[in-house]
């Protein structure tokens, strides 16, 4: 054949430069796959160590190598994913979500969060409106969830950090004094002018509570306090928080969290309802919220204002927690943990699948379910910080919540030391 003019030679060159590129382009691609909705992980090995030498659990979805010209631009990326401490939380087939509990960040628990102070008073049986009832007793301790939380997690082992607000009274200081003997490091906790959080708890007879709190200075937690203590939060395995401080610091700090390894759960607890009022607790977007954390944690309760979902019982009780979790998932949250008392606790994974982690050791006289569910959560986040699978690690801290409820009080029913049994302590 005669050669070509230059005009088609040229259209030619053109052409097979473009399918080039965009065979390049297609081969980075296929393989990169989201980790959460806000980051990209390489599917391809680093120079680096394996995910399953990083990582708990294992590593066993198939590693395609890209071609040499794809590998070096991306490699890079792979490097500042592990350097820059990515999550690697995986969609595919055959990996299920993982916690960094590695290096330096394990066993590192940070919570943002309220600090309260506790009234409580015992009555045979809860009061109706209307009704003055003499009490058998009344004491005085150290709560609210944020601090809860962090607690329980301190005195499992984990290192942990709190990240909150107390006022200028009397219950700042002993608070303060409180959080460093338990071994919390307080130094993110500020001040602000003003009554710190209280909280009036009723408890009757059978164990039951109700709660009635005053933030106080909690709502005096900003994002600008969150940007303070952003190598606190980046630095830790697991980020924990709930809905006791305004919500626009709650969402601060996921987003401080975000792409920088932590792995960050969010416990609507209390309730959220939907508005404006962002210092009340009200959330403006759900789907803001429930899109910047990695898992979330409910009660029975919660589950129905937030999902518009009654958990059920028996035959019902896994079609209702599957459809509560399709509907948080279609908020923007992949997974979620809904407790369940006595029942213990279910897990809905991202690929939809539930499993029901059941209570074996249950309390043979409940006393005080106060800050019960507290203690599961700052449980959980010490064993995920430790590398133990979430199921087990579900499974430990419905343990530890169940010997919580038969003492008295919040923090003061904590086990600590040798009161946790063997196989419930952290691996070391």
């Amino acid at each position: 054949l005669p050669p070509p003019p230059p005009q088609r030679e040229r259209e030619h060159s053109v052409l097979m430069r473009n399918v080039s590129l965009l065979f390049v382009a297609f081969i980075a691609l296929y393989h990169i796959h989201p980790s959460h909705s806000f980051s990209l992980v390489p599917r391809f090995p680093s120079s680096g160590p394996p995910a399953a030498q990083r990582h708990s659990g294992s590593w066993a979805a198939p590693i395609l190598k890209p071609p040499s010209f794809a590998c070096h631009s991306l490699q890079k990326h792979s490097d500042l994913c592990r350097h820059g401490r990515q999550r690697r939380i995986a969609r595919f087939a055959g990996e299920r979500m993982q916690v960094d509990a590695s290096g330096e960040r394990k066993g590192k628990v940070c919570v943002v969060g309220s600090i309260n102070f506790d009234q409580t008073v015992y009555v045979p049986s809860m009061p109706v409106p209307g009704q003055t009832l003499h009490g058998t007793l009344y004491t005085t301790g150290f709560g609210g969830k944020g601090a809860n939380q962090c607690v329980m997690a301190a005195l499992m082992g984990a290192e942990t950090s709190m990240v909150g607000m107390l006022g200028t009274d009397d219950i700042a200081t002993i608070t303060r004094s409180h959080l460093d003997q338990v071994g919390v490091k307080s130094e993110w906790v500020g001040t602000a002018a003003g009554a710190s959080g209280v909280a009036a708890i009723t408890v009757s007879a059978d164990g039951e509570n109700h709660i009635v709190v005053v933030p106080g200075a909690n709502l005096l937690l900003t994002p600008e306090d969150i940007e303070k203590s952003r190598g606190a939060i980046q630095g830790a395995s697991v980020l924990l928080l709930q809905n006791e401080i305004p919500p626009a610091t709650t969402l601060a700090a996921m987003k401080c969290a975000k792409g920088k390894g932590p792995f960050v759960i969010l416990n609507a607890a209390p309730a959220p309802s939907v508005g404006e009022r962002w210092q009340e607790g009200e959330w403006r977007d759900v789907g803001e919220m429930l899109g910047a954390c990695d898992l979330l944690c409910i009660n029975e309760s919660e589950t129905l204002k937030l999902t518009g979902v009654q958990v059920g019982e028996g035959d019902a009780l896994k079609v209702s927690l599957k459809e509560a979790a399709a509907k948080v998932a279609a908020m923007g949250c992949p997974r979620t943990i809904f407790t369940l008392g006595a029942a213990g606790s279910c897990l809905v994974d991202e690929a939809g699948v539930e499993t029901i982690v059941p209570l074996n050791d249950k309390p043979a006289k409940v006393v005080d379910t106060t800050g019960a569910g507290d203690s599961y959560l700052g449980a959980l986040a010490a064993y995920l910080s430790f590398g133990v699978p979430l199921v087990d690690a579900m499974s430990k801290a419905g343990r530890i919540a169940a010997i919580t409820v038969t003492g008295a009080g919040a923090q003061t029913s904590y086990p600590k030391g040798d009161a946790v049994p063997a196989d419930l302590r952290l691996p070391k």
